[in-house]
């Protein structure tokens, strides 16, 4: 029914966005449309500028529409956008879900090359990469993924810097960011600088990030659980152990030439942030990261050779009353290779290989996982052709995945275990009209196992979980579609998708319904030290959902220009042995916005409303829904070296209780309560 719903609300806003008068009786449209419009930079293909034009379903966050809505964690960033939602294991550790997919099937990338962090292996591990430092956040969907790894199978996402530069531009400018927030007390400030001198361009970034814990309305733990385990004195007002504190640096420099460019560059993080599950858990991470790049330029076949590598040092500790318990760790490398066709007779392409290799280890008392050496090798292919009205692309990637436990502690296992996986994607637009395109993906996608999956064994304290892996698990695969109408013009613009995924082997972190006896008392089940059993199962599963975002602009009525967006999305998934629904499935949204431009001044009113989830897992319950009310104002004041853009906004405004499905600790936390925030940027 939502699906129908949807789409009626797509078909009434293309019949209005039709009844309005031509561009000329108009005032400017305020351009409310996403960044997605812009340079799509993760495909390697740099001439798209219209969602018309683009096969994928890829949208970006950049500009004024990324500093309106950059917090603490990616996850909690990207939340709100259409299909993504946010693990929300605490404000500093949530990872983005995309289409109800998480965890290594969404693949995090830092200007292409992959994170190489802790993240994927728990919910309360953060992602090592500040928001304030992002030039643009995209989100790619559909078979464009291969690219990227068989762990994308869900999707990809990836933060672009100006850290290694591919353009030259002389001179000295850069950006300064400030902003503070009364939900949590936080403080953030950011810098960035690039000065271009010939042929070199040099670039330092930094940010700091402090926060004190969030503030929430009423109780912070659900009112079943007060009733079923109540504790004294019952935490309200704060989420206990919150808070966070993140400092981020980077260098870089590229030398630039008619014969293409290279560059290197190296950043720190530390983030220090408390793990809202265990009110004495902190968690202090630290990453160096050594990125290079180089492009060369040819002739003939291929216009590009372009080669990508970052190594990466990762550490984080879970410190427990001042003492280290578990440490995680991820020293490793990413390279790509990729060679970029010329583009003849509308025909472009891209082939590639990628290598992966790295140490993860959990190591102290509560190390639920053993040292694994892990590494991969792919190929891939992607090919487009655009033939319009049609445009049409095909890719392919195979990929080796080797995974060696060693053996300590309580692990005793060495089998290496080893799989080949393979990938094909198909996808094909057509434009209709000038302003209406169609279009369709088809993929068969390939996963292997990582090391948590298979070899889990033991108790995770920070995620109230006792976990078990399977070292017999097959490959994941699965067989996805996506059909997309998409509609652009100088009144309306907006998509709907409409996707499905059958997978077989579909593994999941399952509740079992058991419980370990983790104070080893002898007595399972006699504590609340005692915790529930999670195996990591196998099971066939659909997922499949309907997605709309539209924006459109209204009669003129105010000075100025005033633009509507509606949009929503729904999700579904069920295990098609037992037709039980998955679990942690986000619940259907839809929101309405209004968005107002009259001259340098920008406001704007937004209503989110989040529907209760009842379709829920055996052993998982129900969550209300709610609605909630977000205002903004931004000022832009032009000088003729700077442009300085002050901004204001107040989110959830009327401090509504709101409590994400899809978190583990929905009943334990909720979303943050009314904010006000105040900033300012600043670009010269």
């Amino acid at each position: 029914m939502l699906a129908y719903l949807f789409s009626a609300l797509f078909s009434l806003s293309v019949a209005y966005a039709h009844e309005v008068p031509s561009s000329k009786e108009q005032p400017e449209e305020p351009d409310p449309k996403p960044a997605h419009y812009k340079r799509i930079m993760v495909l390697g293909n740099y001439h798209s500028s219209s969602i018309l034009d683009v096969v994928p379903t890829v949208s970006t966050l950049e500009g004024e529409n990324l500093v309106r809505k950059r917090t603490t964690s990616l996850g909690e960033t990207l939340k709100n956008e259409v299909g993504v939602n946010s693990s929300s294991y605490g404000p500093t550790a949530s990872r983005p879900v995309i289409r109800g997919l998480d965890g290594d099937r969404i693949r995090i990338l830092q200007n292409g090359i992959g994170v190489l962090d802790a993240s994927g292996a728990s919910q309360d591990h953060a992602v090592p990469l500040d928001p304030l430092s992002a030039e643009s956040i995209e989100i790619v969907r559909g078979p464009i993924n291969l690219l990227y790894g068989s762990s994308a199978i869900g999707g990809v996402v990836n933060i672009t810097n100006a850290r290694i530069h591919d353009t030259f531009e002389e001179g000295f400018f850069g950006a300064v960011d400030a902003q503070g927030a009364t939900v949590n007390s936080g403080r953030s400030t950011g810098a960035k600088v690039d000065y271009g001198v010939k042929n070199w361009m040099f670039h330092a970034d930094g940010s700091y990030n402090k926060t004190l814990d969030m503030k929430v309305p009423g109780y912070v733990r659900s009112e079943a659980l007060r009733k079923s385990s109540p504790t004294s004195p019952e935490p309200e007002k704060h989420i206990p152990n919150s808070a966070s504190e993140i400092a981020s640096t980077a260098v870089g420099a590229t030398y630039l030439a008619d014969w293409g460019y290279v560059g290197a560059s190296v950043s720190a993080l530390r983030s220090d942030y408390g793990v809202v599950a265990e009110e004495e858990v902190k968690v202090d991470m630290n990453q160096q990261r050594y990125d290079i790049a180089a492009e060369l330029k040819s002739s003939g076949l291929f216009k590009a050779f372009r080669l990508k590598s970052a190594q990466s040092v990762y550490k984080h500790q879970e410190i427990e009353s001042g003492v280290a318990g578990t440490t995680f760790k991820n020293n490793g490398n990413e390279t790509r290779i990729e060679l970029v066709q010329n583009d003849t007779g509308g025909r472009a392409g891209i082939l590639g290989a990628q290598f992966n290799i790295f140490e993860f280890s959990a190591l102290g008392d509560e190390a639920f996982l053993p040292v694994t050496d892990n590494s991969s090798v792919a190929v891939f292919a992607f090919q487009e052709w655009d033939k319009n009205p049609i445009k049409w692309n095909v890719g392919a990637r195979a990929e080796t995945n080797s995974i060696k436990p060693q053996s300590g502690g309580a692990f005793t296992r060495t089998e290496k275990e080893s799989f080949t996986t393979g990938s094909l994607s198909a996808g094909t637009l057509y434009n209709i009209t000038e302003h209406f395109s169609t279009g369709l993906n088809l993929s068969y996608n390939e996963r292997a196992p990582n090391y948590q999956e298979l070899f889990a064994d033991g108790a995770h304290v920070a995620t109230f979980s006792y976990q078990r892996g399977d070292p017999n698990l097959n490959k994941e695969s699965a067989v996805a579609a996506e059909w997309s109408l998409r509609h652009q013009s100088k009144s309306m613009t907006g998509t709907v998708n409409i996707y499905g995924q059958r997978f077989k082997d579909f593994i999941a972190l399952s509740p079992t319904g058991l419980f370990d006896d983790t104070d080893e008392s002898g007595t399972v089940g006699d504590s609340a030290d005692d915790l529930p059993i999670f195996q990591y199962l196998a099971q066939d599963a659909d997922i499949y959902g309907v997605e709309i975002d539209t924006h459109f602009v209204l009669p003129a009525v105010l000075p100025g220009a005033l633009s509507l967006q509606l949009k929503g999305d729904y999700v579904r998934g069920k295990n098609r042995v037992t037709g039980d629904n998955l679990p942690r499935l986000s619940p259907a949204r839809a929101s309405i916005g209004l968005l107002h431009k009259w001259q340098d001044l920008t406001s704007d009113i937004e209503l989110q409303n989040v529907f209760e989830q009842t379709k829920v897992a055996p052993n998982e319950t129900k969550t209300d829904g709610y609605l909630q009310t977000n205002l903004g104002l931004s000022y832009q004041i032009q000088r003729t070296q700077a442009q300085i853009t002050v901004f204001g906004r107040v989110n959830n405004l009327f401090d509504v209780e709101a409590r994400n499905h899809i978190s583990f600790l929905k009943d334990v936390s909720q979303n943050g309560g009314r904010n006000f925030i105040l900033g300012v940027r600043g670009y010269f």
